[in-house]
């Protein structure tokens, strides 16, 4: 079953709350996925377009959440899943 989250309507939204689920400031984003920080802080500040290699590095950080950061649904049983999924899993302390 496809669940949609309608409260981020772009791409660029969705990528960038996946990052933010990471907790990760900019020098670790660039450290875990080899993209430049101020590449990271540009398209968190949406002074550029996401592009394949923002989605390249997103994807090693969090691979459960690509088909929601593509299409803005989720398929919970293929273990695509959004960060609010995984949040209230984490509340729910129910694992991933």
């Amino acid at each position: 079953m496809k669940l949609i989250h309608k409260n981020m309507n772009t791409i660029r939204d969705r990528a960038i709350k996946a990052l933010d689920f990471t907790e990760l400031k900019n020098p670790g984003l660039e450290a875990k996925t080899g993209i430049k920080a101020n590449d990271w802080s540009a398209l968190r500040n949406k002074r550029v377009r996401l592009n394949e290699d923002h989605i390249e590095g997103i994807k090693k950080l969090t691979p459960e959440f690509i088909y929601w950061i593509m299409t803005g649904e989720t398929m919970p049983e293929c273990g695509q899943i959004s960060p609010q999924i995984e949040e209230s899993r984490k509340k729910l302390n129910t694992g991933t």
